[in-house]
């Protein structure tokens, strides 16, 4: 085959209820009061202008007031949906380097283990029980690449929650998340720094930007990574990254950006633990059931195990202003990413005897090979026009896209029946004498082609009064090209292994929209309610369309549709530096594909529903000038409302109910500043588990974990300004040492452990 490339609202009586719209009530009382107490002042609305010079300082505070999407067209505190911003400051202060780490600063997001040779793929995140990873972003175009997302060209990363189809059409229920990346600027600057951690790990990054005139500018930035993890054997990080960035018209009517990054990945990856031994682990196997954890450091791969990612990314954007209150910015992105792994997992545990220092787990290797591809236009008229006292902020655009996906199988072979065995409690790496890696010819090809235009007007009625609303509608095509292996049961007419090439297609056209509307009993609060849906087609989450009947990505099937209710209120306090926020919500996720069948006939219809609801609190910016801090806590209540016989009335798989964050930092001189913070999770159930497993009527399936134990983990920093341009910073991640679960495979049998207890030193030289 030639091969195609691109250069109703129902609540469960089974579980108690909470009383969120009392919670609400009490937190907004509680709100509404503050501002007075703290003698905020109250100003007459200002004509609202299109910002066109400036950018927003991500560098040196923990809030910011506004989004860098231009779909957002008021200040934060105006937007009637639950938005984060988790700025430099906070990253370089924690010296998180991946996404996953900076995501801890948010309540409301779990990490999952992944399968079928994904397993370190750690962009498998969950938010408010649903999964969010076909929905990253980079400058708010769609981000395909399957490394770890690191952050050494990334300023901010935004966390937008709730249902977002008029933002971006086809999208998961529960939100996005988007990474602001750097770009050149006009100023000469630059910081190399160096650190050296625990578990031999080192990193050095250098951020330069050179202004080659007063409206022009080049921006270098460099990251290279080698070391190991802590508290895990034979797992190892080497990563290197390079982003260079050039702009002109800085300050003008008329600029331009021009970017590229480049990077690549050379890890042995983690295969994970058995969850023998475990709070939550079952076996009917009495012996298993009374068996000991095995050790968190063991690792049960080989030496064979490798991972390797490119990612490239190209993009230009265009910006000009009509007038002092009109902006059209065209932004095209093309971006390609491959991963190519080899990694061995443990599997299946066999009693050799009595004695549990021979029992064996069976090793399976999985090979990978994947390639993603996407071509963006987007283009975004921005303005603002006033008549007496109604001001419109109009944010409207088209994009169009082609994103693809090549998946080619094959198989790890000439692994002997010893080498798949290894010692529970004891493994020895080895290295499989004879392997090979042969392609099997079955592969999939999948693209997706998406043209899409929206609206929004956000309007300010006087002082105290702001109505929004918007929506999208978006053409979509998705074509899938398999060719598969043919199998006893699949084609009976044909020999086992014989390649049968199929075509799959789906069109549509996807609606979505979002209303809402704020009060301003004071210039610098809000109180709102919002309203948003969003939509699914089948295979939007992964581009493989499927022939069969119980597959939800079945072309046959209606989209999946999701809607969110939000009640919330927003204050910005103490002359702007505090942002505090609250919300409650509910998201429905409907037409999920179920057995509706009783009997071993199985029967699927489209009717399956899943509902969360909660509330979330957030608190981000400085208390005094010296006092710092980001936190949040939430509680969820997740179900699924309609399901099977099983699992209808269950809670959604590794959603905690509770999840807190906090972290703050405190200068002690101009030159000593310490910080601390704790991440904590509460008590989930693993994925597998239907009603009946979670209330104990019936037994769970042996050698799995029903759920996963809550956990607080603490961290904490301290730097110190050697001179003017030279400073050093030391963390501390685990205080306590604590061994906890960090992720979980779907089926529940692996798991990878927490970071045991370990520090990081830093110097840092800024000019």
């Amino acid at each position: 085959m030639e091969e195609k490339n691109l250069n109703k609202y129902i609540t469960s009586k089974k579980h108690k209820t909470v009383n969120y719209l009392g919670a609400s009530v009490v937190t907004a009382a509680v709100l509404l009061t503050t501002p007075l107490i703290l003698n905020a002042e109250s100003t007459v609305l200002p004509s609202v202008e299109v910002e066109t010079d400036k950018t927003i300082d991500y560098t040196d505070t923990y809030k910011v007031n506004k989004s860098s999407s231009a779909k957002v067209v008021q200040d934060l505190v105006d937007t009637p949906q639950t938005i984060q911003v988790i700025t430099k400051k906070v990253m370089e202060e924690q010296k998180a380097t991946t996404l996953q780490e900076a995501l801890r600063n948010t309540p409301g997001v779990t990490l999952l283990l992944g399968e079928q040779g994904n397993t370190n793929d750690k962009n498998n995140i969950s938010m408010r029980g649903f999964d969010v990873n076909s929905s990253i972003y980079k400058d708010g175009i769609k981000d395909l690449n399957a490394a770890t997302k690191d952050m050494f060209n990334t300023e901010a990363v935004e966390i937008t929650k709730g249902t977002v189809g008029a933002d971006n059409g086809a999208s998961v229920p529960s939100g996005y998340i988007n990474q602001v990346t750097k770009t050149a600027t006009n100023k000469d600057k630059g910081e190399v720094t160096g650190s050296y951690g625990t578990a031999d790990n080192s990193r050095l990054t250098a951020d330069l930007n050179k202004a080659l005139s007063e409206t022009s500018g080049v921006r270098l930035n460099v990251m290279k990574q080698d070391g190991e993890v802590p508290g895990r054997d034979e797992v190892e990080l080497d990563r290197l990254g390079i982003a260079a960035s050039v702009a002109f018209g800085i300050g003008t009517n008329t600029r331009s950006s021009f970017s590229y990054e480049r990077y690549e990945q050379d890890d042995v990856p983690d295969g994970a633990i058995p969850v023998i031994g475990l709070k939550g682990y079952y076996n009917s196997n009495s012996a298993l059931m009374g068996a000991n954890k095995v050790d968190t450091s063991n690792f049960y791969g080989t030496s064979n195990d490798y991972e390797k990612v490119t990612t490239d990314t190209f993009t230009a954007k265009f910006e000009h202003d009509l007038s002092d209150k009109t902006t059209v910015t065209n932004t095209t992105r093309y971006g390609k990413s491959k991963i190519d792994s080899l990694l061995t997992q443990s599997a299946a545990l066999t009693l050799t005897n009595a004695n549990p220092s021979n029992w064996t787990a069976t090793r399976v290797a999985q090979a990978r090979w994947q390639e993603n591809e996407i071509l963006a236009n987007v283009t975004n008229f921005k303005t603002s026009a006033q008549t007496g006292s109604v001001i419109h902020n109009i944010s409207s655009g088209f994009d169009v896209s082609i994103e693809n996906q090549t998946t080619k199988i094959r198989t790890a072979n000439g692994i002997t029946a010893d080498e798949k065995l290894v010692n529970l409690y004891n493994p020895v790496t080895i290295g499989y004498s004879n392997l090979s890696l042969d392609p099997t010819g079955a592969r999939t090809f999948g693209e997706t082609k998406n043209l899409g235009a929206y609206a929004f007007d956000s309007i300010n009625l006087g002082e105290k009064v702001i109505l929004t609303g918007g929506g999208r509608l978006d053409k979509y095509e998705t074509k899938t090209d398999i060719t598969a292996l043919s199998t006893a049961t699949s084609n009976p007419t044909l020999p086992v292994g014989t390649l049968v090439p199929s075509n799959l297609e789906d069109s549509g056209t996807l609606k979505s929209w979002k209303v809402g509307a704020v009060y301003k009993p004071l210039d610098n609060g809000s109180i709102y309610i919002s309203y948003a849906d969003s939509q699914l087609p089948p295979s939007g989450a992964n581009f493989t369309l499927s022939s069969s009947a119980t597959s939800g990505a079945n072309p046959e099937m209606d989209p999946q549709e999701a809607q969110t209710i939000e009640l919330g209120t927003k204050w910005d306090l103490l002359n702007n530096r505090l942002s505090l926020t609250s919300a409650i919500y509910k998201t429905i996720n409907q037409n999920e594909l179920i057995n509706i069948s009783s009997t071993s006939i199985a029967e699927y219809e489209q009717v399956g529903e899943r509902e969360v609801k909660g509330i979330e609190l957030g608190l981000a910016g400085q208390i005094t000038d010296a006092w710092s801090v980001t936190a949040g806590v939430a509680k969820s209540e997740s179900e699924i409302t309609k399901g099977t016989t099983a699992t209808t009335g269950s809670a959604l798989a590794y959603t905690p109910k509770w999840t807190a964050t906090l972290w703050s930092s405190y200068n002690f001189t101009k030159d000593l500043t310490a910080g601390m913070g704790a991440r904590y999770s509460g008590k989930m159930y693993a994925g597998y588990a239907s009603a009946a497993n979670q209330n104990g009527t019936v037994a769970p399936a042996d050698g799995r974990l029903t759920e996963v134990e809550a956990y607080v983990v603490y961290d904490a920093m301290a730097s110190y300004k050697i001179s003017k341009n030279l400073s050093t910073q030391i963390n501390i991640y685990n205080l306590a040492d604590k061994e906890y679960v960090a992720n979980v495979n779907k089926n529940g049998n692996r798991y990878t452990p927490g970071a045991a207890r370990s520090g990081l030193i830093s110097l840092a030289y800024k000019f």
